[in-house]
């Protein structure tokens, strides 16, 4: 029993490191995010998310035309990262072969916010959608229209609106108790740190967009760490009731 104690706390101690070094990569990448829509100086300014944008509800499509395959993808908040940024749900997903009103099938790039957090920290996410004539706008999401000629590009806006500010702010204005809520209204009162120079949009998103793929790799590389961990502790335990831990 001792030699198992100690096997486990071993690998109690390399799992609790790997969640912190996971814990780690992440808190750096949000780190240089929020220093990057922090900043001030000559071509930054905050403003009101109203005067740039609209955002526009999604359409409440008809359950009973929902299928498990087919044409066209239903997206639903269960389609974001809390993290921000698409997530294919896989055999979950749900799709649509009913009748689809004109304006609601969503083009590449196009930017979308949850509007309702079905999980801790999803209210606000942003998606971008991967491909065009494909995805639907379903409701509870609220669909990034620009407005004026102030120009800001998709995703330079993404990763804005994964900042800690914007997300606060988001969730400090929602209601509901169990499950919270925002509205487009809300959403457009919001402000947000950001500059129109689009070579210094491009370079943010360039940045980001590495920065982000490296912390991912990294925390996939920790994750791997983790099941492998989790694999020698059954063995470790296998062994010991079969009689074969010495």
């Amino acid at each position: 029993m001792e030699v198992l104690n100690k096997a486990f706390a071993a690998i109690d101690q390399a799992k609790a490191n790997i969640k912190q070094n996971i814990a780690n990569a992440k808190e750096l990448f949000q780190s240089k995010l929020n220093q990057i829509f922090s900043q001030k100086g000559e071509g930054w300014e905050e403003r009101s998310l109203g005067d740039l944008v609209k955002v526009k509800h999604g359409f409440a499509f008809k359950s009973q035309f929902f299928t498990t395959e087919g044409e066209y993808v239903l997206l639903t908040p269960g389609n974001y990262y809390e993290k921000g940024g698409y997530r294919d749900r896989g055999s979950k997903q749900k799709y649509y072969e009913g009748e689809i009103p004109e304006g609601y099938v969503l083009g590449q790039d196009d930017l979308l916010l949850a509007m309702t957090e079905q999980a801790a920290g999803l209210l606000g996410s942003p998606l971008l959608v991967p491909e065009s004539d494909r995805f639907l706008h379903n409701q509870r999401l609220g669909l990034i229209q620009h407005i004026g000629r102030d120009s800001v590009s998709n995703r330079f806006l993404f990763h804005a609106f994964n900042t800690r500010n914007f997300r606060d702010e988001i969730h400090s204005t929602g209601t509901g108790v169990k499950v919270r809520h925002t509205s487009p209204t809300k959403i457009c009162e919001t402000t947000i740190n950001l500059t129109f120079d689009a070579k210094i949009q491009h370079e943010v998103v360039e940045t980001l967009d590495s920065l982000k793929l490296q912390t991912d790799a990294v925390v996939v590389k920790y994750d791997a760490k983790l099941a492998s961990l989790d694999e020698l502790k059954k063995s470790i335990l296998q062994k010991a009731f079969a009689g074969e831990l010495t």
